[in-house]
């Protein structure tokens, strides 16, 4: 009886130990995982976002922020919700779905240039799927702009850094590119008419003289492509396209040329094809010019990708193929320069 009872009270006690340290590492996970989140949060602000920033390689980019958004998300149920990190993650994966629906609108040009009626139709659902999904994604990003430092068109935040500040501009361009996303998709996301506005109002925090040359004229120049877009948001006396110029010459200095993307890409929405020519010309020589800024180099690429779309747009419109390799900034209707051969060589070889 004395070895039962004690045998029994052994294993009373093991069990008790055993349900009590479950519970305490129940409770202990959760805080492993608030550590772990904030980490994981802390490395992709601090490291990763300023590694890749540096980087050139804009495929890589999509792919890394395709791949670590769910994981990086994920520690916002037990963790500070990294919502400037998600503004960032949130543009880049948008980006990537806008050029799986670029493609497809490139094979729908070359399926209605060879009257192929059903796979043009099939390109086109498809590529309008893609631009939902690019919506969507922007419009997250938008969102978390939101909730980091308060809403566009409210009131201008009191930036601690320059993180914030570009935080600031780059979820205001997924606020424009969620706009024009849902347009193209039939409206199926149904980002709200009144984004667009909004994102015009916030950039007067940064659209002044100091700031835009900090920022590669990127302040006014998404203010002015939304000029362009937006009726009654023009200030009085004031050109759009003008205005978009300046900011484009900005951009091509300080070697982050967006603006010169966000003008090439509304003047293709309002049918200035010679506006988009030029453009695209002279980004091409810009680039052969002036180097990249190196702390942002990765925008600057995002934005040759961006003209580079443009311009395959218009060649396969033309001539049903994209931009030839080593003919970018160049059209297919330009005149070629003769090439003249030395009368003497001539000669000689005679």
């Amino acid at each position: 009886m004395l070895f039962s009872f004690k045998g029994r009270l052994a294993k009373n006690i093991a069990t008790a130990a055993t349900t009590f340290g479950i519970i305490l590492l129940s409770g202990c996970s959760s805080v492993v995982y608030k550590v772990t989140g904030d980490t994981m949060t802390n490395i992709g602000e601090d490291v990763m976002v300023p590694y890749l920033l540096t980087t050139d390689d804009s495929k890589i980019a999509c792919a890394s922020g395709e791949a670590l958004t769910p994981m990086l998300m994920s520690f916002s149920t037990v963790s500070t919700p990294p919502d400037q990190l998600e503004v960032l993650l949130g543009l880049v994966g948008g980006a990537c779905a806008s050029q799986r629906a670029v493609e497809l609108e490139l094979e729908y040009d070359r399926y209605s240039g060879e009257k192929r009626i059903t796979q043009a139709q099939d390109a086109r659902i498809r590529a309008k799927r893609w631009h939902a999904i690019a919506a969507a994604r922007y419009f997250a990003s938008y969102k978390a702009l939101s909730r980091a430092l308060g809403e566009p068109g409210d009131q201008c935040p009191l930036f601690d850094n320059d993180f914030e500040q570009l935080i600031w501009m780059v979820g205001s361009v997924a606020g424009l590119q969620a706009a024009l996303a849902d347009v193209q998709a039939n409206m199926a996301v149904g980002v709200p008419f009144n984004v667009a506005p909004k994102v015009e109002r916030g950039m007067t925090c940064l659209d002044d003289d100091k700031h835009n040359r900090k920022w590669w004229g990127l302040p006014k120049a998404i203010r002015s492509a939304l000029w362009t877009i937006v009726p009654g948001v023009t200030p009085e006396g004031v050109d759009a396209w003008t205005e978009l110029t300046k900011a484009r010459q900005m951009g091509m200095e300080e070697g982050v040329r967006l603006p010169s993307a966000l003008d090439a890409l509304v003047s293709y929405n309002d049918s200035n094809m010679t506006r988009v020519r030029e453009i695209i010309r002279e980004h091409a020589k810009s680039v052969q010019s002036t180097a990249s800024n190196r702390e942002y180099r990765m925008l600057d690429v995002m934005a040759g990708d961006l003209l580079l779309e443009v311009s395959d747009r218009l060649w396969t419109e033309n001539t049903g193929h994209r931009t030839p390799i080593g003919e970018y900034g160049t059209f297919w209707d330009d005149k070629k320069e003769e090439v003249k051969l030395d009368q003497n060589l001539l000669d000689e070889l005679l």
